[in-house]
């Protein structure tokens, strides 16, 4: 795909979020991670372990890895491999998640073996344990104050005695009971397989009492103990309980331990993406993204934060959520990225929420980033991740993917996809739509994407020019020139000149919104590159200009001032009028054409001004300028004729005003030569002075600012240069209060 093409979701209401689980697998069919030839060999090792000895082993891994996922596919495997065995193992999984003390772990533990402990059908054998572990009981409870092996084990097992039809012993000889039991456990030749999993998910001093238990019972002939864990978490719980080497310590416990093999990166990736796919399928009829660009994001934005199943399991159900509320509103690129991370490194989220205006290029940015070193400035960055405990490598590949203004900044340079219109793809980039990804709240996008995506597609003429009016007068008229500037490559060609005239209707309307800033277009000045922008998707030249001269042919008199400005655009396109130079590529009609567009503004603006005034109309000084270029005779006739009237003159000045702007604030500006072929400075001047302050509400108050700012220019005799608005409206303010 060679641009970006918009995301298209069709949101499928009647479809209910299945969130990922993050509950272990029960069986091979469900493994994901690729652990089922890796479990069999376990479960093979365990099952055909020939020793009479006890057998610790240890399975390691970190959290999120699947132990817990592995341990149930060993289990199954075990059962399955001794189906046809007499001597089947019995198998018990202790949770030792309640426990209180070491007694109660105890317990606890022999509690659970009491319950799974089943000597087939062999009343002597069952005698004989019975009998073997009542004595064991009978020398535990006499020696109660065994460290780790008190009353409660004493009881628990006399309890499993009874349980196997044994009488009670009085014998308290603890190492001859022991080894009785030993042997007894020797010959019953059945295996008890018990598994101890999530000891990492234990407090220290938890930890601490499993592994003394292990110690002081793991011994017993017949009993494989499986212990699965995070290493690096049980060997610091070790050392601060004992303070001993953790390592060393778990060496004497477990004897042969297994490290769960590490997830390769194709395997996450697989996953991930094949339960990315299922769950937009599952809510979204109909998603699509840009390839190229999704693989940028993917690789400097995902992967190298997802490491587990669980990583991905809690990221899906995440975006899930989240991408539900603001599908239409947010790339769907960016809002997975950011989830990513929201989940898996909060510190840059958070970092990334508070840092709009370094990351998007907003008016501040534009302005601080004109006196700043980018290679000191990528250093004050990255010294700010890594005080956050940022992986800043990373944090820096996460940015300059999602963020370009910022990629330039800190003068990154790499070979990557970029999409170039980051307002059109809804990007986290935009600032108009930055907050959308971290507030949550729709209220703060000035039009939603539906209204666009409408006006695109499906409004009609009246319709259009009704939504262009509203969005004027709830002042977000720029935000919406911008979303059009951003989509034009989505208009289809039908509907071109629909849209382009609908613009031209309504363009003497819009009102600035950004007069402050120097360096910014004007909302007029953006409006007609938009219609040059739609006009130039026009394949034939023809159909263009029949757009243009069916606008100019039903002018009206407020269209006036806005069609002579797009007229004068292609007139400099060919260096014409006050053009000095050609533009093709702007040439969006012949100049045969032109010239016929020339001949019917003329008859148009001579038409309209039979009968009515046009001097109080927006962009007047537009209208007048093309018409005295066309027909400077009968223009300047009309004027003249016009400012006989005192308040025409007034009106006049206010047309032909200039807006300036810069650091130190804004005003407005007269240029000599626009007046003074029909009248003088003074003249206009005189005239300001001798009007009737009472009379100012004839004018808008931006008008009032207008004669205000030409009294103050005119009495520091440099009317071309404009004085600050704050002084003009002291003057206004001055008038009214006169």
């Amino acid at each position: 795909m060679g641009r970006y093409i918009s995301i298209v979701v069709k949101f499928n209401k009647s479809k209910i979020m299945d969130y990922n689980s993050d509950r272990p697998i029960e069986s091979a069919n469900q493994d994901l991670l690729g652990r089922l030839t890796f479990s069999k060999q376990l479960a093979e090792a365990i099952f055909k372990y020939g020793g009479k000895d006890g057998l610790v082993i240890g399975l390691f891994g970190k959290w999120g890895t699947g132990k817990t996922s592995i341990l149930n596919i060993v289990v199954n495997e075990i059962n399955s491999l001794s189906e046809d065995s007499c001597d089947k193992p019995i198998i018990v999984k202790f949770s030792p998640w309640n426990y209180t003390d070491k007694d109660n772990l105890i317990s606890l533990f022999f509690r659970v073996l009491k319950n799974k402990l089943d000597i087939d059908k062999d009343e002597e054998k069952r005698k004989k344990i019975g009998k073997a572990l009542t004595d064991y009981s009978d020398a535990l409870d006499a020696l109660s104050l065994v460290p780790m092996v008190g009353s409660g084990l004493a009881i628990l097992l006399k309890t499993i005695a009874k349980a196997q039809g044994a009488e009670l012993s009085k014998e308290v000889d603890l190492d001859v009971t022991r080894n009785h039991l030993e042997k007894v456990l020797s010959e019953t030749h059945q295996k008890i397989i018990v598994i101890i999993d999530d000891i990492d998910r234990l407090t220290n001093s938890q930890i601490r009492d499993i592994f003394q238990l292990v110690k002081q019972v793991g011994n017993f002939p017949n009993i494989i103990y499986v212990l699965s864990m995070d290493r690096n978490v049980v060997c610091r719980a070790l050392e601060e309980v004992h303070n001993i080497d953790g390592s060393e310590y778990l060496e004497k416990i477990v004897q042969i331990p297994f490290e769960i093999p590490a997830l390769m990166k194709p395997q996450i990736r697989e996953i991930f993406l094949a339960k990315l796919n299922d769950t937009i399928k599952d809510i979204f009829d109909d998603i699509t993204w840009n390839e190229n660009y999704f693989n940028e994001v993917f690789n400097n934005c995902i992967e190298p934060y997802i490491k587990t199943l669980r990583d991905v399991n809690r990221v899906i159900n995440t975006f899930q959520f989240r991408y539900r509320l603001l599908y239409k509103e947010t790339a769907f690129e960016d809002m997975l990225a950011l989830t990513t991370i929201e989940v898996l490194e909060p510190q840059l989220y958070q970092w990334i929420s508070n840092n709009k205006d370094l990351l998007c290029g907003t008016s501040i940015h534009s302005l601080q980033s004109l006196y700043r070193d980018k290679k000191d400035y990528r250093i004050k960055i990255c010294n700010e991740l890594e005080r956050l405990g940022i992986n800043v490598d990373e944090a820096i590949k996460f940015l300059t993917t999602l963020f370009p203004v910022f990629e330039d900044d800190i003068d990154e340079r790499n070979i990557r996809y970029i999409s170039s219109n980051i307002r059109e793809a809804m990007r986290v980039a935009q600032e108009d739509r930055f907050n959308t990804y971290f507030v949550f709240d729709l209220s703060s996008i000035a039009i939603p994407r539906c209204i666009i995506n409408d006006c695109i597609h499906t409004l009609d003429f009246n319709s259009l020019k009704g939504i262009i009016t509203k969005v004027n007068d709830d002042g977000n008229i720029e935000y919406f020139i911008d979303e059009l500037r951003a989509s034009v490559n989505a208009i289809p060609s039908e509907r071109l000149g629909l849209l382009a005239t609908a613009i031209l209707k309504r363009q003497y309307e819009f009102k600035d919104t950004n007069s402050a800033s120097f360096y910014v277009l004007s909302v007029f000045g953006k409006a007609e590159f938009l219609v040059s922008d739609i006009l130039s998707k026009i394949d034939n030249e023809i159909d263009r200009y029949d757009v243009i001269k069916d606008a100019v042919e039903n002018v009206t008199k407020n269209e006036l001032g806005v069609i002579a400005s797009f007229i004068n655009r292609i007139e400099l396109s060919y260096g014409r009028l006050a053009g000095n130079e050609e533009y093709k590529d702007k040439q969006l009609i012949t100049l045969e054409h032109l010239e016929e567009l020339e001949k019917t503004y003329v008859s148009k603006i001579s038409e309209i001004i039979q009968s009515e005034s046009i001097i109080d109309i927006n962009y007047f000084h537009m209208a007048l300028y093309l018409w005295e270029c066309l027909d400077k005779d009968r223009a300047q006739t009309y004027l003249k004729g016009i400012l006989k009237e005192n308040i025409n003159i007034l009106k006049f000045i206010c047309s032909i005003a200039s807006r300036w702007n810069g650091t130190g604030g804004s005003g407005w500006y007269f240029v000599r030569e626009h007046y003074s072929t029909y009248i003088s400075a003074d003249t206009i001047y005189k005239k300001i002075q001798e009007f009737d302050k009472r009379d100012l509400y004839k004018f808008t108050l931006d008008d009032q600012i207008k004669l205000a700012s030409f009294v103050l220019n005119y009495e520091k005799s440099d009317n071309n240069y404009g004085v600050n608005e704050k002084l003009a409206k002291n003057l206004v303010n001055k008038w009214k209060n006169s």
